[in-house]
């Protein structure tokens, strides 16, 4: 029994751990943020029952509930991977840059469209011809036949050019 008890003395006393307070002094915090977050915060380390919490606030079960899951979700949102504050600063920064970026590419679209525009009228419409299998081709586009007084051409043959409605 001796070594047990010696080793409770060993042990730091636990001891209350205060608001801190840069939470209680701020003065750019919004009072009723902050009012809202201490009690949360007091309700979840064990300091008050929910029922004075809610008591002392005036709200409801329901609103300090509801509250309880926006703060848990908002903490655990800022300490997840990828939350931390990047090179160019705060998250508005970073918005505006995107925001920025977005007009841009916008931009780029519009014109990328009106190009086109302006290259149909110019070219005209383009004819595409389309062949099903199993129908005959049509007459225009049947091979005509070679008179037989042609010469005999060379042996190679030079390719149409693909995409130009050649018949």
């Amino acid at each position: 029994m001796s070594t047990r008890k010696a080793r409770v003395d060993l042990r730091r006393k636990n001891r209350s751990r205060p608001t801190p307070r840069w939470l209680m002094g701020a003065t750019d915090l919004d009072p009723i943020a902050r009012a809202r977050c201490l009690m949360v915060l007091s309700v979840l380390s064990g300091e008050k029952p929910v029922t004075d919490a809610i008591g002392e606030a005036g709200i409801s079960r329901a609103t300090y509930y509801h509250l309880e899951t926006r703060v848990l979700s908002a903490m655990l949102r800022a300490l997840g991977p990828g939350a931390e504050e990047t090179e160019d600063g705060s998250p508005q920064r970073q918005l505006a840059k995107l925001e920025q970026k977005v007009k841009l590419l916008e931009q780029g679209k519009r014109r990328a469209e009106r190009l086109l525009l302006m290259t149909r009228r110019v070219m005209g419409p383009v004819k595409t011809r389309l062949t099903t299998s199993g129908r005959s081709p049509s007459r225009s586009s049947r091979r005509r036949k070679k008179s037989p007084a042609a010469k005999p051409g060379p042996s190679f043959s030079i390719p149409a050019p693909t995409g130009v409605g050649v018949p």
